[in-house]
């Protein structure tokens, strides 16, 4: 009786799941696994409970079919590692992260499967184009983005997703399924008001893609369907699934897929260039000045600076997890270029707060907006009490989010 785990990652969903299927195909039993990591959170509340809604999603999502979701906290690593040993899993599939602590987990838990004769299997999901697909190796990728969107847009063709396969074996008698944990376990509860805008999981997710207006209250600025980030990130929803759908989409399809491309594109950045996307100096190490002034960064966090859209702005991230594309960079850029702080620190807090956090377009763009990063583009603003008036004439914006 062959019998494999999947370790479910950032890839919360049964469609397009190459994991999932490698699995089901070569083995008779198959343990679905998610693994709440023992180590101290670094997200808010928003954030962690969309990761909750989303995990209970996924197990309800198997339970129909047949299945379950073993549900553990701990050290990953560890934790796959014993699961593998009791249950005598032969193989562990996973979608491969490419981010340092990301890779260090999956590093130890496969050398930990090696001293027992298992084998940890990658597979891949998290991008539009496979990078076998590309026309350039992942080293020579273009830095500028307008460049790589030349070189791939019209040109490599984006695969179909996979469906929800249509059979699900057991899993195997034994371990216990385990409880979802609370959200005071995994999130450093803040004192703000939060709304609950956004529901987690792959269900959702579908919904969502279906009807994209649906979360118009949140949508200043932006096109219809660009508020479906959260699941993208989460990995409810499959790039390639939401791609395909954008071509039925009445409007906000081009806008879509333009995102899409785009989060590709820094992926690949963060592929090439490893964990300088973290570094205070840039992918391309510039010299610069590091200041961190706490009070001048809690008023900017808290939306206390006393620009109008800039305080609007803050209010909707803590409350929701999420602001419009052209709310983050006028945000991040008055924090950079007017409070002259380190750029980290608003990248630290946005993955804190972000309910659509993922950590290569996170930093990436933060460092753009530093002017450190592989996209630099001159969108200096200098008024930005006038930058609020022209994009909220009459005010509306900033009185929904801090009345």
């Amino acid at each position: 009786m062959n019998r494999s785990i999947v370790w479910f990652r950032q890839d919360l969903r049964l469609h397009d799941n190459e994991a999932l299927l490698e699995a089901i195909r070569n083995v008779d039993e198959v343990l679905p696994v998610y693994v709440f990591d023992h180590r101290p959170y670094r997200i808010g509340l928003v954030r962690a409970r969309f990761l909750i809604e989303s995990v209970a999603d996924l197990r309800l999502s198997l339970r129909r079919v047949g299945s379950d979701l073993i549900i553990r906290m701990g050290d990953p690593a560890d934790v796959l590692y014993q699961l593998a040993l009791e249950t005598k899993s032969q193989w562990v599939y996973c979608n491969r992260e490419r981010t340092s602590e990301e890779v260090e987990v999956q590093d130890r838990l496969e050398q930990k499967l090696w001293t027992i004769g298992r084998e940890l299997r990658y597979t891949r999901g998290k991008m539009l184009f496979h990078t076998a697909d590309l026309p350039f190796p992942v080293t020579q990728c273009p830095d500028h983005f307008v460049v790589f969107r030349k070189s791939v847009e019209h040109i490599v063709q984006v695969r179909l997703p996979f469906d929800i396969p249509d059979h699900f074996p057991p899993i195997p008698s034994g371990p216990e399924v385990g409880a979802i944990p609370e959200l005071s376990s995994i999130s450093n509860f803040s004192t703000e008001k939060v709304d609950h805008y956004f529901d987690g999981g792959e269900s959702a997710g579908l919904k969502a893609l279906l009807h994209p207006g649906d979360h118009h209250e949140l949508s200043f600025f932006t096109e219809s369907g660009s508020v479906l980030s959260p699941w993208i990130a989460m990995g409810c929803l499959s790039p390639k699934k939401i791609f395909y759908s954008s071509f039925e989409m009445d409007s906000g399809g081009e806008q879509i897929r333009n995102h899409l491309l785009y989060r590709d594109y820094l992926r690949l950045m963060a592929k090439k260039y490893g964990d300088r996307i973290f570094y205070a100096s840039g992918i391309y190490g510039h010299k610069i000045t590091i200041n961190r002034n706490k009070e001048v960064f809690n008023q900017w966090k808290s939306g206390n600076t006393g620009v109008p859209i800039i305080d609007a702005a803050m209010h909707q991230l803590n409350q929701t997890g999420w602001i419009p594309e052209v709310l983050r960079k006028i945000v991040a850029g008055y924090l950079v270029r007017v409070m002259k702080q380190d750029w980290r620190l608003g990248a630290a807090w946005f993955e804190y707060a972000l309910i659509d956090y993922d950590p290569c377009s996170n930093w990436l763009s933060w460092q753009n907006i530093a002017g450190l990063g592989p996209d630099v583009r001159d969108d200096r603003i200098i008024h930005y009490d006038a930058v609020g008036k022209r994009l909220d004439p009459d005010g509306s914006y900033v009185m929904t989010w801090t009345k």
